[in-house]
């Protein structure tokens, strides 16, 4: 009996000591993006399904509204998360993000009006402008030195399921049950919140800048990470004015307009290409069915982009892959039919959405861990604007009645332009290499 309890004590002592690997947070962090995830791509799913509902007698024009009010909320979230979550912490913006978009999804698929729908959305946008770039700060500070990359990558794989979950779940649900289920499912993680309460850490990188030293060693220590270097941060060194100083208005700027692209291309795509299909002469079910290609081609090409991006060329690789979306996305304008267009459209996953996540990483390490949170959260939120601008150009087009392929041929133009954008970081150090 006693080497039993003996044996179950060690035994709990392996299983403590692999919870608390830094494998766990990046797992943990792609949980996260998953819902994130879903919770935005759902929306391109049901943007057909709105058209259709009678009573509320939208336009595309209208539609497209909506999109981009919640991408507004996503601006103005991300914008004053990425400087919070420097002032007090990841930990904190995570959970009142993650409850702050559940809540509001949930609100969406009960709205009784376009209005009510517009609002929730907007407040929706708030909370999930507000987690990615938190997250993202936080996968950073736990991924090895030499594989930040790569572990990015896998946990950004939960946003392009909940991508492909959104699409399976619109081939399934919004024909026999419409629109609403899809939203109301968006708000399950408000179920999970006291999960991630307990399970997230903080960043002993960042308590390290607060003069936290002793609680940064321990957590460090907990998950297997080398101890911070103690630098608290003075006021003054930290907030926006940083990201332009010590040689960093050029690289910032160019962030910006990497991110503006990125983001146009990403939204763009993701809200309207089941709906540009459909108009195209698809039926719903195959238009939605290239949403899910749209996120699987992502998959597939941002684990390749992201082994050769550990290797020291990230901006290589962004640029590469923002000229691939521009190649491809032209292409669809080219095709009619056929099992190319599905192989087309995987390769604009790669390079619209594998694009966004990778330049994620380049912006990212641009940065010190004392303003990442600030530069992140300032590139993303103005890079939110060109993903506000994606669905609106989408509404605009269908709206004015031209043909559904002048979508692909401006976004195709936006990805030639990240293209010389991302070239042109070869300019700066090597640092976010």
């Amino acid at each position: 009996m006693y080497g039993e309890g003996k044996l179950a004590i060690q035994d709990l002592a392996i299983f403590k000591e692999r919870v608390r690997s830094p494998n766990i947070i990046i797992a943990l962090c792609g949980l996260l993006i998953l819902f994130d995830g879903y919770d935005l791509i759902v929306y391109g799913a049901v943007a057909p399904a709105l058209l259709g509902e009678a009573s509320w007698g939208l336009t595309p024009g209208l539609v497209g509204r909506a999109a981009s009010i919640t991408l507004f909320g996503m601006l103005l979230g991300a914008l004053v998360a990425g400087t919070l979550a420097d002032r007090i912490g990841r930990r904190k913006v995570i959970i009142g993000s993650l409850l702050s978009f559940s809540v509001m999804m949930i609100g969406s698929g009960l709205a009784p009006n376009f209005l009510v729908f517009e609002g929730t959305r907007f407040l929706a946008g708030l909370g999930l402008g507000a987690l990615f770039p938190t997250v993202t700060a936080l996968i950073i500070e736990f991924s090895p030195p030499k594989r930040k990359a790569i572990a990015y990558s896998i946990a950004l794989l939960g946003y392009l399921a909940g991508g492909i979950i959104s699409g399976i779940l619109g081939m399934l649900l919004i024909q026999k049950y419409g629109w609403r289920p899809l939203m109301i499912i968006g708000g399950a993680p408000s179920l999970l919140l006291p999960f991630f309460i307990r399970l997230i850490p903080e960043s002993p990188e960042w308590l390290a800048t607060k003069s936290r030293q002793p609680e940064a060693n321990q957590i460090a220590n907990q998950y297997g990470l080398p101890n911070p270097v103690a630098r608290p941060v003075a006021p003054r060194q930290a907030g926006i004015v940083s990201l332009f100083s010590e040689g960093r208005l050029l690289p910032t700027l160019n962030a910006w307009g990497i991110h503006f692209c990125s983001l146009l291309l990403t939204f763009g795509m993701v809200n309207w290409l089941p709906t540009i299909m459909n108009k195209m002469g698809y039926d719903l079910g195959s238009a939605l069915l290239f949403s899910v290609t749209l996120n699987l081609g992502a998959a597939i090409g941002l684990l390749i982009g992201a082994r050769i991006a550990d290797r020291g060329n990230v901006k290589i690789v962004v640029s590469g892959m923002f000229l691939l979306g521009a190649c491809s996305i032209w292409l669809l304008t080219q095709v009619d039919q056929g099992l190319q267009v599905y192989g087309l459209v995987a390769l604009a996953g790669t390079g619209t959405i594998g694009t966004q996540i990778l330049a994620n990483i380049l912006v990212g390490n641009l940065y010190p861990v004392e303003i990442r949170g600030t530069g992140l959260g300032f590139s993303l939120g103005i890079g939110r604007i060109g993903g506000m601008i994606g669905p609106a150009i989408g509404g605009a087009v269908l709206g004015a009645g031209l043909a559904p392929q002048w979508n692909f041929y401006i976004f195709a133009t936006v990805g030639a332009l990240g293209c010389i954008l991302a070239l042109m970081t070869l300019l700066y150090s090597k640092k976010a290499d």
